[in-house]
């Protein structure tokens, strides 16, 4: 009967421990820009790997038919002179189509330092474990996250903190 009240107890002792770490997204348990592969609105490809080594990198998970992405789209948009160091990773994981119309309505091909795609296989929204949207994560120049936002920053907050 004691033995088998101990293993009860470290039963529930070992599951307690492992549900700590299954909680943190992974994000919080690898803090470095994620492996992402996107498909953009010129149907090519862009990768994590295709980013610069010399910038931040902003990457705004987002809803095209979102309120609040919009509104930070815009808001980008109208500051993109001081958002000219940092590189802009808008994903989201919707159809194509309406992932192509938010970027040609935005014109955001004009920016160089914006990129805007589709996630087909949702790696992102998994490793943020994005519960509503925009969520956006930023990181310094080598990778490492400064921070991530459940909600929308303001272009000010991401300028300040990527100096």
């Amino acid at each position: 009967m004691k033995q088998f009240l101990l293993i009860c107890i470290l039963m529930v002792i070992n599951s307690k421990s492992f549900s700590q770490t299954d909680s943190l997204a992974p994000y919080q348990q690898f803090p470095f820009i994620p492996p992402f592969k996107i498909q953009l609105s010129d149907s090519s490809w862009f990768s994590k790997y295709a980013l610069s080594d010399k910038k931040p990198t902003w990457v705004i998970y987002f809803s095209p038919d979102c309120g609040h992405c919009q509104q930070i789209t815009e808001e980008i948009i109208s500051n993109i002179r001081s958002l000219k160091q940092i590189q802009i990773v808008m994903i989201a994981s919707r159809p194509f189509e309406d992932v192509k119309n938010f970027n040609d309505h935005f014109m955001i091909k004009r920016f160089s330092n914006i990129k805007v795609g589709v996630d087909p296989t949702r790696m992102i929204s998994n490793f943020y474990k994005v519960q509503h949207t925009p969520f956006s994560a930023l990181y310094d120049k080598k990778g490492d996250l400064i921070k991530a936002f459940k909600d929308a920053p303001t272009v000010y907050e991401i300028v300040k903190l990527a100096r």
